[in-house]
């Protein structure tokens, strides 16, 4: 049997064009599908990925970028994407970099140890867009 190296942990299907879905990673990274081309999809549209700063690397790195969540804005331009620690918004448009970062609990970045120890860094978090989209 293969070691995993990367495994799914979310998806959703485009609100309004409905051969298109994305889903997201445990290393980090969201992936755009477009079922027209072919129904089975082991080739991605688009990829929406941040560049990793080698200098702000560490054990827990691959392990806090898993995103645990992915959501479409009600109009479909938008994605919404949950980390261990920040919220992004990513633009359709604009795979290179998210439009708007939020950090979620910085407090914690220092406790990532402990927070290893007891599994609790596995912990998976969800998003969601309000009613306007923000």
């Amino acid at each position: 049997m293969e070691e995993l190296t990367e495994v799914i942990t979310a998806a959703e299907f485009h609100p309004t064009k409905c051969n298109e879905f994305v889903y997201s990673s445990s290393k980090g990274s969201i992936r755009l599908c477009d079922m027209r081309d072919k129904a089975l999809c082991d080739q991605h549209a688009k990829l929406f990925e941040e560049a990793e700063d080698p200098q702000a690397r560490s054990f827990f790195s691959e392990i806090i970028a898993s995103v645990s969540d992915v959501k479409f804005s009600h109009d479909g331009r938008y994605l919404l994407t949950r980390d261990y620690l920040t919220v992004k918004v990513w633009d359709l448009h604009m795979e290179s970099s998210p439009v708007e970062t939020y950090p979620v609990h910085e407090h914690l970045r220092s406790k990532l140890c402990q927070l290893y120890e007891n599994d609790s860094i596995f912990d998976k978090f969800e998003c969601g867009w309000s009613g306007d989209d923000k």
